[in-house]
């Protein structure tokens, strides 16, 4: 049963009231007292938060939070997601708790120790010391700045691009790449979810994964893009958003965060 929520019109604000109608089919009105003006609205909670996220608030991350949260309701026991950049865990943990099977990549080698000790307790989520990439190899993985000030906290910056602006090119280490398209096309069965976030590798993983037409074999890929900080990416990253705009807008959002 959807939670609802019924509000007396009259204690609406103005820019509700002018806007109600627009939240479709879920919304149901009842006058109650001619004399007054009232009227009842009954409206899902969950259609209204999308709605004032993507339309009041402009914030494309909310609306990115809500549809991740949205497509993790559906999962199910034995659904297949991958996370790629799974740092310490913290979306990885949210994904193994609806009982789906977790593929979290981490290649740096102290965030993947952390990693494992946050969720190696659970049975239903798999683990790589390893780059989910656009091609398998070797690269260099650079860490930021600040990062043995903090480990934990600054480990979430790392970056195969040297020329990202918060790292520095003399702290790095050698780690191992994996292709997304041949470990996708390896799993046998589809992909409910695929959460990008690797410090600018989204992109060239997110073209790879659409040159080769892997979209049939994944519901909902949701990254985050890193031009501001990589700006060699900027135009590669814009021809992307419009490629993914005009052709898999509702199966690829880049707002996560």
């Amino acid at each position: 049963m959807q939670s609802s929520i019924k509000i007396g019109i009259e204690r609406l604000p103005l820019i509700w009231i002018l806007r109600i109608e627009d939240f479709g089919a879920d919304v149901q009105w009842s006058r109650q007292d001619l004399s007054t003006g009232s009227f009842c609205v009954t409206m899902n909670v969950k259609l209204l938060k999308y709605h004032a996220y993507s339309r009041w608030f402009g914030r494309p991350s909310w609306n990115a939070s809500y549809l991740f949260g949205r497509a993790c309701r559906r999962l199910k026991p034995g659904d297949i997601v991958i996370d790629a950049g799974a740092n310490l865990g913290e979306i990885t943990s949210a994904l193994a708790k609806t009982g789906s099977t977790v593929h979290a990549f981490e290649p740096d080698p102290h965030t993947f120790e952390r990693l494992r000790k946050n969720v190696g307790a659970f049975k239903n989520v798999h683990l790589y010391q390893q780059a989910l990439a656009d091609q398998s190899g070797t690269a260099k993985l650079y860490r930021s700045r600040k990062f043995s000030s903090d480990p934990d906290f600054w480990s979430q910056s790392s970056s195969l691009y040297a020329d990202k602006s918060n790292i520095s090119k003399d702290d790095y280490t050698e780690v191992e790449q994996l292709s997304i398209v041949d470990f996708v096309r390896e799993l046998g069965s589809p992909v409910r979810i695929l959460k990008i976030d690797v410090e600018g590798a989204e992109v060239p993983m997110l073209e790879s994964i659409l040159s080769c037409g892997l979209m049939n074999k994944i519901d909902m890929i949701f990254a985050e893009t890193h031009e501001k900080k990589i700006p060699q990416l900027a135009e590669r990253t814009r021809a992307l958003r419009e490629a993914i705009k005009r052709d898999w807008a509702n199966k690829i959002n880049l707002d996560w965060h």
